[in-house]
């Protein structure tokens, strides 16, 4: 496993770090999780290496339950969730909220809000207008590239 508990950054490393999430000074980028988890690794240091089933949890966030993502990969949602957690330091929740996020912002081009929240499987328009505030301030039509 790689290090654990807090990791000083240089100020490269955390612009790194933001430029991955797409959170420039406008916050108007798409969060890319694939580069957020390569920089995160660049900077935490490889270690023994990804557990392959969180790499797949990974690669498959926006499977239909969390449950069912676990039995995919012959875990239980509470073991997968704590194993996530102990190799990323973030709750599995939180990654597929912002998976969910980008899901609905790429699809924001081609209707409404409305439309873009229906996509990505959030309850409504509020919901995912909620969500969008609450990750990266902004609501989702401002996040339109």
């Amino acid at each position: 496993m790689g290090r654990i508990g807090r990791i000083a950054l240089s100020a490269h490393g955390k612009r790194r770090l933001l430029d991955a999430l797409a959170l420039g000074a406008d916050l108007a980028g798409i969060p890319d999780l694939a580069a957020l988890r390569a920089e995160a690794v660049a900077c935490g240091g490889a270690g023994a290496g990804l557990d392959p089933r969180v790499a797949f949890a990974l690669d498959h966030l926006d499977a239909a339950s969390l449950t069912e993502l676990a039995h995919s990969i012959g875990l239980s949602a509470p073991r997968l969730r704590g194993l996530v957690r102990a190799q990323l330091g973030v709750p599995l929740a939180r990654l597929r909220r912002w998976d969910r996020l980008r899901q609905a912002v790429v699809a924001l081009p081609d209707g409404s809000v409305a439309d873009a929240a229906a996509r990505a499987d959030f309850a409504d328009q509020a919901h995912l207008t909620r969500t969008a505030r609450e990750l990266v301030g902004r609501t989702p039509s401002s996040l339109l590239i």
